[in-house]
């Protein structure tokens, strides 16, 4: 191969700058963030198994940002660090990873496949061990420090233009303490007295920086769903943020960390089934049926993420997976909401990646653990099984090949009908 010329690296760097630049300038500093945050959690997932690996002994040749042609390397030791222009990832080679892998006799004690189960077992795992280490950090971060939406107590979020609200000079930040004299301390209750309310002129109690004050309000009309007419006040909720000590932030963290991953599983399961991939699919098609809005994600509310990489809010009506795209328009929805519930964002993305890498499948990390087991529950008698990997090449083409198809689609899917992301 021929090498790379000082003036090929000075025109793939400038195409590179070209092409952050361009993408700031269409998707915004906030589309900049989101895709950044996915390359440095790829890049931490795939340092995990570097470090690992180096720990155990192996022998590690490349640790790469990015894909495709090379922009800048640099060897230290006997691996290759260095940039590549496609900023999607990151990825580290370690030698012998399976049996048809060709090594040097000299160096066969340092390949992945010589070491024993326990090593390749702690490398296999790794990456997504990072991935739940940082979403347990952030976790930590959002009970202790930047707070979570108090489940107890909701105030005005969003005033709507034009309606009862606005007519009483409601603001962001206000407390609704009563409506026709009923103490509506839940939303459901304060929109259930609202709804039986329209066209009805009441008194409404304000608690706004603590001073209560009681006005006068006309409520509006909405026609309902059902077709009878609704009272409508023109208000959006939002909860104040309540932070916890660092010790209850560490058990807060854990127990949301275990119900994230138990969504998450579930998630996977109901997605990759022949019913939930039939309803996916058929979402594509002009009448399908597994299309519609998703909703945005509520950081004190269930979300389910579903999708090979990325996070999915998903109606209980609609399997739908996003796509790259889709992820990062959802992420800078979340980013504009405020950083708190982009952290949230971040959480869910990571819990997820960790849990799918472990589907037990090659070209996952998971399927290097079933592989590493498998041999391991084959060796006794002093012999030491190595499983023929010359076997699972097809299996784990399709595999590959189901991930694309399902990426192609949803992408597709977001190109044409984008879920409301808010």
């Amino acid at each position: 191969m021929r090498p790379v010329e000082p003036a090929d690296h000075r025109i793939r760097l400038v195409l590179l700058v070209g092409a952050v630049a361009s993408f700031t300038l269409i998707g915004g500093w906030s589309g900049l963030v989101v895709v950044l945050s996915f390359v440095v959690m790829l890049t931490l997932h795939e340092l995990g198994h570097l470090l690992v690996a180096r720990w155990s002994g192996m022998q590690v040749t490349e640790f790469f940002l990015g894909f495709g042609p090379r922009l800048w390397s640099i060897r230290r030791g006997e691996c290759t660090y260095g940039v590549k222009a496609v900023p999607a990832g990151a990825y580290v080679r370690i030698i012998g990873m399976t049996s048809l892998d060709e090594v040097d006799p000299a160096i066969e004690h340092r390949t992945y496949r010589a070491q024993s189960y326990p090593r390749r077992l702690a490398v296999a795992l790794a990456g997504s061990a990072t991935h739940f280490g940082v979403a347990l950090l952030l976790l930590f971060v959002l009970y202790a420090m930047v707070g979570t939406p108090d489940p107890d107590r909701w105030m005005v979020g969003e005033v709507v233009p034009g309606t009862a609200a606005e007519a009483v000079d409601l603001r962001s930040g206000d407390r609704i303490v009563s409506v026709a004299g009923v103490a509506v301390e839940d939303f459901g209750a304060f929109g259930a007295v609202v709804r039986a309310l329209p066209a009805e002129t009441v008194e409404v109690v304000v608690d706004r920086d603590g001073v209560r004050t009681a006005t006068v309000a006309t409520i509006g009309e909405r026609l309902g769903p059902d077709g009878t007419v609704h009272g409508f006040f023109g208000v959006g909720r939002a909860r104040p943020l309540v932070t916890v000590g660092p010790v209850a932030a560490v058990g807060e963290a854990v127990a949301r960390f275990g119900d994230l991953t138990v969504m998450s599983i579930d998630g996977l399961t109901s997605f990759f089934t022949p019913d939930g991939l039939s309803r996916f699919f058929s979402g594509a098609l002009p009448d399908g049926s597994g299309s519609g809005p998703a909703p945005v994600p509520d950081p004190d509310g269930a979300v389910v993420p579903r999708s090979g990489g990325v996070v999915a809010p998903v109606d209980a009506d609609d399997d739908r997976l996003l796509s790259i795209y889709g992820a990062a328009r959802l992420g800078s929805a979340m980013l504009a909401d405020g950083w708190a519930t982009y952290l949230w964002f971040l959480v869910l993305v990571n819990v997820f990646i960790g849990v799918f890498n472990l589907v037990p499948l090659l070209p996952l990390d998971g399927g290097h653990v079933a592989i590493a087991t498998y041999e391991r529950l084959r060796s006794f008698g002093g012999r030491r099984h190595t499983a023929d990997a010359a076997k699972l090449v097809p299996v784990t083409w399709a595999v590959v090949s189901l991930l694309v198809l399902v990426g192609m689609v949803a992408l597709y899917r977001d190109i044409v009908d984008l879920p409301d992301l808010g």
